[in-house]
């Protein structure tokens, strides 16, 4: 095997990667960085893959989206949508980098990567849940917006334009705690109920938020495979 010639590849790959790598034995592939970032770039239309990505998620529902008729439907996505740009606003993102997918009911958020879970608690949260104040003062009873937000954080992974991973799951979740779904019907004056994962908790635990630990009440969580500790506010 000794003597054997090095041969030098120069092939597209997808994915962050770069530079030289190996390639069975003797072989050498070296990543062309600008084909690849060409072929993902903004003229693609998509962004490029990111793996092992570590990003705070926010996952929300509405409540008792399923009792609406085509126009309470159309309504409350309307609602919801302005309220989730509004606390893009305030967190001052660029709108292109603040991605968001619908899920029906409710939508998903990655949060750009600069985004922290301090601003997540202390300013995307208010915002969201002053537009939902604003929006249910001017509706009836019938089109008023009440919605459950989960955050979580942790590391997930972006290929063909789709994120993927365990937080988005575990959010999902924690979004459905029924506890805290029935906490939000039977409390009049608040629109939106704020469920945070073990890892987020302990951020607020550590002082860096507004808003601190007394004001957050533990619930177990028990949702299809997911049993682990959560907590919630009301706002």
């Amino acid at each position: 095997m000794r003597g054997r010639p090095v041969g030098d590849v120069s092939v597209k790959i997808g994915g962050d990667a770069h530079g030289p790598v190996a390639a069975g034995v003797g072989h050498v592939i070296h990543v062309n960085a600008s084909e690849r970032d060409a072929a993902v770039g903004p003229e693609s239309g998509r962004r490029p893959d990111l793996l092992a990505a570590r990003r705070v998620v926010v996952t929300t529902d509405v409540q008792r989206s399923s009792s609406r008729n085509n126009d309470g439907q159309r309504r409350m996505r309307r609602a919801l949508e302005e309220c989730v740009h509004a606390g893009a606003a305030a967190l001052g993102v660029d709108r292109g980098s603040f991605e968001v997918v619908d899920r029906g009911d409710g939508v998903q958020v990655v949060m750009p990567e600069a985004v922290t879970l301090v601003d997540v608690l202390d300013t995307f949260v208010e915002a969201v849940a002053k537009a939902l104040r604003m929006h249910n003062a001017a509706a009836s009873d019938a089109y008023r917006v009440d919605l459950r937000a989960a955050v979580h954080v942790g590391y997930v992974d972006r290929v063909g334009g789709e994120w993927s991973g365990t937080p988005l799951v575990h959010a999902a979740r924690l979004v459905d705690a029924p506890e805290v779904k029935r906490s939000l019907e039977e409390a009049g004056d608040a629109c939106l109920a704020v469920v945070v994962s073990d890892a987020v908790k302990h951020v607020v635990d550590e002082g860096y938020c507004r808003i601190g630990p007394a004001c957050y009440r533990h619930v177990a969580v028990v949702v299809k495979e997911t049993s682990c500790d959560a907590w919630w506010r009301l706002l």
